[in-house]
């Protein structure tokens, strides 16, 4: 009976010691599967680099100035942003894919102001105003993006109007309502009253029906863009 005795206790002992040496296995397979954290998401405190904040700026005036067929300071405008984007090369980091794009409407660009093509003009620079606003997304803003793409969104309007694209024009009232539904809750915190102004734009861009109407809610969708930026001012 001692013997049996015995046997039990060496048999629980060895029995405990391989789930102790186990233990080191399992753990290891836990970490093994643990998902990333937060801190593998690529952020930066870094402010938007100044060749990126001018190129869509530039991009922007050669907005204005084709619409106001001033080709001349359209073309000068032209040579700053192409000096600004060899610049967004050197100072633009981990968005190559973005600058190459930024790169081939600038070329786009260039051949449109040569032509004093208004429409394509208009098109592609507002184009370039956006693809800076998608990149600047990676730094750190004093504006949200999200009011640069409202925009973005109005000199659509203008765009598509004048080229009388109904489809266009429907799908770009739809991503402003997407935009604004996003920035919404932060202006409303800032002010209750411009948050009402812009909703109340906002649906009558969605209720309109004729390229005329969409020309004539894009210049007051544009004033209050400039409204909802002053906030962050």
């Amino acid at each position: 009976m001692a013997l049996g005795l015995l046997a039990v206790i060496v048999f629980l002992m060895i029995w405990m010691n391989a789930c102790s040496s186990g233990s080191p296995g399992a753990a290891r397979t836990n970490k093994a599967v643990t998902p990333p954290t937060a801190r593998s998401v690529r952020t930066t405190e870094e402010s938007v680099p100044t060749s990126l904040a001018n190129a869509g700026e530039y991009g922007e005036n050669i907005y204005d100035y084709a619409k106001a067929n001033d080709w001349k300071n359209a073309d000068v405008k032209l040579a700053t942003l192409r000096d600004a984007v060899k610049n967004v090369h050197a100072e633009v980091k981990n968005q190559s894919a973005s600058v190459d794009r930024l790169d081939a409407k600038v070329a786009a660009r260039d051949r449109n102001v040569t032509a004093k093509d208004r429409q394509a003009t208009m098109r592609e620079a507002n184009q370039v105003t956006l693809d800076v606003a998608n990149m600047t997304s990676a730094y750190k803003l004093s504006v949200p993006v999200e009011v640069t793409r409202l925009d973005y969104y109005g000199r659509e309007l203008e765009v598509w109007a004048q080229a009388q694209d109904a489809n266009r024009l429907q799908a770009t009232a739809r991503e402003m309502r997407q935009t604004w539904n996003s920035l919404r809750p932060l202006i409303e915190a800032h002010s209750a009253t411009e948050a009402k102004k812009f909703e109340a734009l906002v649906a009558r861009v969605e209720s309109t029906k004729t390229p005329a109407d969409y020309a004539r809610v894009a210049t007051p969708v544009l004033n209050e863009v400039d409204n909802l930026e002053k906030l962050f001012h």
